[in-house]
């Protein structure tokens, strides 16, 4: 991937119409930022660039969904690490779910309880989930774009999307197909 220059940026939101202000607007950055970046007076950091590609992206393509952001589950049900396997097994039938992220109270992720977690033949019911959550999963900014969130979910089941270190939502395999699906359907 080529990493788009100040100049080029520049070019691509006066192409959208846009002023550096409604940029700021959209990407979540500072007018200020969005001017120095133009300029190529400061070495932006990794995740600036991205924020202002996805804003324009998502004004070049209103109807298109170009982060995990875009195509997240917002609401999520989740577990306290003292919630017992039995009541996460009845949560995941009633709500038609298969995973469950564990949060501690000051909101912190700690663990992932999958079906996969509770299908083990150790696992006693009335057992805290701390005790059967997996710790191998996959944390990601809502700014991550679609094909990298394609990426990841072919290794994992789910990934778990944050704003500013805050759970704020999830993407699994068969939103991400939903999208691409969708995305498909509007070409043809």
């Amino acid at each position: 991937m080529e990493i788009p220059s100040g100049g080029f940026l520049r070019q691509w939101r006066k192409t959208l119409g846009l002023t550096q202000a409604q940029l700021a607007q959209e990407s979540g950055l500072t007018q200020s930022v969005i001017a120095k970046v133009e300029r190529e007076s400061v070495d932006p950091r990794a995740s600036t660039l991205r924020r202002m590609v996805a804003a324009l992206l998502r004004c070049e393509s209103p109807n298109q969904p170009h982060t995990v952001g875009d195509i997240m589950v917002k609401e999520v049900a989740v577990l306290s690490p003292d919630d017992s396997a039995q009541s996460a097994i009845d949560r995941m039938v009633r709500e038609g779910i298969s995973q469950l992220p564990v949060v501690s109270a000051n909101g912190a992720i700690m663990g992932l309880v999958s079906e996969a977690s509770l299908l083990g033949l150790h696992v006693k019911r009335d057992a805290p989930v701390q005790s059967v959550m997996q710790m191998n999963f996959e944390v990601v900014n809502l700014g991550v774009s679609i094909a990298e969130g394609r990426r990841l979910l072919v290794e994992r089941e789910v990934l778990l999307i944050t704003d500013a270190g805050i759970l704020c939502g999830l993407v699994s395999r068969i939103d991400m197909v939903r999208a691409l699906s969708k995305v498909e359907s509007e070409h043809h």
